[in-house]
Protein backbone atom coordinates (compact mmCIF):
# COMPACT_ATOMS: atom_id res chain seq x y z
CA UNK A 1 0.00 0.00 0.00
CA UNK A 2 1.56 3.24 -1.17
CA UNK A 3 2.19 6.08 1.77
CA UNK A 4 -0.20 8.98 -0.56
CA UNK A 5 -3.40 9.70 -0.27
CA UNK A 6 -6.45 8.92 -3.06
CA UNK A 7 -6.59 11.82 -5.54
CA UNK A 8 -10.48 11.82 -4.72
CA UNK A 9 -9.99 12.26 -0.80
CA UNK A 10 -7.38 15.63 -2.10
CA UNK A 11 -10.43 16.83 -4.20
CA UNK A 12 -13.07 16.43 -1.36
CA UNK A 13 -10.81 17.82 1.45
CA UNK A 14 -9.86 20.98 -1.08
CA UNK A 15 -13.64 21.47 -1.94
CA UNK A 16 -14.28 21.69 1.88
CA UNK A 17 -11.80 23.87 2.59
CA UNK A 18 -12.91 26.37 -0.40
CA UNK A 19 -16.25 26.33 1.19
CA UNK A 20 -15.20 26.75 4.96
CA UNK A 21 -13.27 29.89 3.79
CA UNK A 22 -15.86 31.14 1.35
CA UNK A 23 -18.49 31.18 4.53
CA UNK A 24 -16.32 32.45 6.59
CA UNK A 25 -15.45 35.71 4.57
CA UNK A 26 -18.58 35.95 3.44
CA UNK A 27 -19.86 36.09 7.05
CA UNK A 28 -17.12 38.40 8.12
CA UNK A 29 -18.51 40.60 5.36
CA UNK A 30 -21.44 40.95 6.35
CA UNK A 31 -20.78 41.53 9.83
CA UNK A 32 -18.46 44.40 9.28
CA UNK A 33 -21.21 46.55 6.77
CA UNK A 34 -24.54 45.95 8.88
CA UNK A 35 -24.89 49.26 10.60
CA UNK A 36 -24.33 49.46 14.46
CA UNK A 37 -27.56 50.29 16.11
CA UNK A 38 -26.94 53.60 18.46
CA UNK A 39 -28.56 52.91 21.25
CA UNK A 40 -30.05 56.65 22.12
CA UNK A 41 -30.68 57.88 25.88
CA UNK A 42 -33.14 57.64 28.39
CA UNK A 43 -35.11 60.45 29.33
CA UNK A 44 -37.04 61.31 32.27
CA UNK A 45 -40.72 63.10 31.69
CA UNK A 46 -42.06 65.31 34.19
CA UNK A 47 -44.72 67.05 34.45
CA UNK A 48 -46.73 69.51 36.77
CA UNK A 49 -49.54 68.66 38.63
CA UNK A 50 -51.35 71.97 38.70
CA UNK A 51 -50.37 74.44 35.21
CA UNK A 52 -49.49 71.73 33.57
CA UNK A 53 -45.68 72.55 32.40
CA UNK A 54 -43.55 69.69 30.97
CA UNK A 55 -40.05 68.68 31.37
CA UNK A 56 -37.14 67.03 30.30
CA UNK A 57 -34.26 65.43 31.61
CA UNK A 58 -31.67 62.70 31.43
CA UNK A 59 -32.80 59.64 33.18
CA UNK A 60 -31.04 58.48 36.43
CA UNK A 61 -31.32 55.07 38.12
CA UNK A 62 -33.43 56.52 40.39
CA UNK A 63 -36.47 57.56 38.37
CA UNK A 64 -39.58 55.84 38.24
CA UNK A 65 -43.03 56.97 37.17
CA UNK A 66 -45.11 58.71 39.39
CA UNK A 67 -41.77 60.32 41.38
CA UNK A 68 -41.79 63.33 42.51
CA UNK A 69 -39.04 65.53 40.67
CA UNK A 70 -38.60 68.69 41.90
CA UNK A 71 -40.83 72.45 41.83
CA UNK A 72 -42.48 73.70 38.74
CA UNK A 73 -40.62 76.85 38.10
CA UNK A 74 -43.85 77.82 36.59
CA UNK A 75 -46.23 77.96 39.39
CA UNK A 76 -44.01 76.34 41.98
CA UNK A 77 -46.63 73.26 42.07
CA UNK A 78 -45.03 69.59 42.36
CA UNK A 79 -43.40 68.27 39.25
CA UNK A 80 -43.61 64.46 38.79
CA UNK A 81 -42.33 62.17 36.77
CA UNK A 82 -45.22 60.61 34.07
CA UNK A 83 -42.86 59.15 31.38
CA UNK A 84 -39.36 57.35 30.86
CA UNK A 85 -38.30 56.72 27.52
CA UNK A 86 -35.61 55.88 25.19
CA UNK A 87 -34.68 58.96 22.77
CA UNK A 88 -33.10 57.94 19.22
CA UNK A 89 -31.72 59.64 16.90
CA UNK A 90 -34.56 59.29 14.33
CA UNK A 91 -37.07 61.52 17.25
CA UNK A 92 -36.38 65.16 16.74
CA UNK A 93 -35.62 66.66 20.66
CA UNK A 94 -38.33 67.25 22.85
CA UNK A 95 -38.33 71.08 23.83
CA UNK A 96 -39.72 72.44 27.35
CA UNK A 97 -42.87 73.76 26.86
CA UNK A 98 -43.58 76.50 28.31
Amino acid sequence: MPLGFDPIYILLIAIVVFLASYMAVTYLREASTQKKEDKGKVISLSKCLNCGYTSSSTYNKEDYVGRRSGKCPKCGGELIITAIYLETQTQAPRETAS
